[in-house]
């Protein structure tokens, strides 16, 4: 949550701001640490809450992996947990981590464990590590914990990645088409216009018709812009619906190509938090419940909610799973090995594994697939631009030509 203080700070000047913090107490508690006196304090809502919040709310994967490294190396060389987040971050050069460290210095400055300090800043934080955190402690393998928690947003930051890479050429592409279209509007058509209005001349059918869609567009932009904004608004809110969600979710894995890759993301991702969990020894039932939220797609969450009151019905997981048919068959013989033989936790990394390379491979394919479709588009783009200059100038010659003799 958001909170707007008003405050007097050491140096007796009166400061406001906005802080984080898990409920009015806890913010009420950072003012006083942070020795102010407090003037106001109130919870952000409605429309300042929108205002106040930022594109860069959450800590990036690759901040956390970072972190977590650095803290497992604290713990294990037993140094000072408080003074240890207090370098940490000072050293920090994400910026919003660096916030999200400092509170939790003061949580545990307070004598509040680390899970409970890093509960404070749920919103920016994964509740992922933040339970898993929790599982450390109590299991006494913290270190442990935070080194595979380490990997795990190692693994989804180069994931992210590759996916950002592949967006990359189309995004160019389209960039390049849109300064095309500003070229062409702002500049040459209106001399092309000017010219052959001067001369007498009509305009060739292309080079009208475009002329017509500008003049649409100026009269009714606005208008279109915000119904557009309307109904992408609309549509948002619609696909927030599990229900509806189901359907848009199921739609694009049947996408060719891409529905292939969505599902070997989701399963990656399945796998090696599976993983994870097993290597904390967490009962199955709590660690299904923990995975329902974090696969991002409701397609396999329902199929984990299936699967899951199977399990507490006494079926194995490879029994459970393998009536869910967005798994394949490969990830349930592995699970079916792993309760044979006790290695579930190994083999489940193993799957992981084989998926991300799956993942790498199509992306790849994907990337080599959609640079000569977006070709071909901004060439025939091009060329009815071009046709569309060249018309009216051709016509121009002819009528020059024409007049001469």
């Amino acid at each position: 949550m958001q909170f707007r203080y008003k405050v007097i700070n050491e140096e007796m000047h009166v400061t406001s701001g906005v802080l984080e913090a898990v409920d009015l107490e806890a913010a009420r508690r950072q003012a006083v640490e942070n020795k102010w006196q407090i003037i106001s304090l109130e919870k952000v809502s409605g429309l300042s809450s929108l205002l106040t919040m930022t594109f860069k709310n959450k800590v990036k994967y690759e901040s956390i992996a970072a972190f977590c490294s650095q803290m497992a190396m604290m713990i294990r060389s037993g140094a000072n947990l408080v003074r240890g987040l207090e370098i940490l971050q000072s050293q920090m050069e994400d910026k919003r981590l660096q916030e999200v460290v400092g509170i939790i210095h003061r949580g545990v400055s307070r004598g509040d464990s680390l899970s409970v300090a890093m509960r404070e800043c749920q919103g920016a934080l994964p509740e992922l590590l933040i339970n898993l955190v929790t599982v450390g402690e109590e299991s006494g393998n913290l270190d442990s914990v935070l080194v595979s928690m380490a990997e795990y947003y190692q693994r989804e930051t180069f994931i992210r990645k590759k996916i950002s890479s592949a967006a990359i050429y189309p995004v160019v592409l389209t960039v390049v088409m849109i300064g095309l279209v500003v070229l062409f509007l702002n500049f040459i058509l209106p001399e092309i216009t000017d010219l052959m209005k001067g001369n007498g001349q009509n305009l060739p059918a292309p080079t009208q018709m475009i002329i017509d869609s500008v003049d649409y567009l100026q009269r009714n932009g606005l208008y279109l812009i915000l119904s557009i904004t309307a109904l992408v608004s609309l549509m948002v809110r619609i696909f927030k619906i599990p229900k509806y969600r189901y359907h848009l979710d199921a739609f694009l894995l049947h996408i060719p190509l891409l529905g292939k890759n969505m599902k070997d993301v989701v399963i990656a991702r399945f796998a090696r938090t599976l993983a994870l969990f097993l290597h904390s020894s967490l009962p199955i039932v709590p660690i299904l419940n923990s995975l329902e939220n974090i696969v991002g797609n409701e397609v396999p969450r329902l199929a984990v909610v299936r699967a899951k009151d199977q399990i507490i019905r006494g079926e194995t997981m490879a029994l459970a799973f393998g009536g869910e048919p967005f798994f394949d068959p490969l990830v349930i013989q592995m699970m079916s090995i792993g309760e044979e033989t006790g290695r579930m936790e190994e083999l489940m990394v193993e799957v992981a594994n084989h998926y991300d390379k799956r993942v790498e491979i199509g992306l790849g394919r994907l990337v080599a697939l959609v640079e000569p479709i977006f070709t071909v588009i901004i060439g025939v783009f091009a060329g009815g631009l071009i046709i569309a200059i060249a018309l009216p100038i051709f016509n121009m010659a002819s009528g020059v030509s024409g007049g001469v003799k």
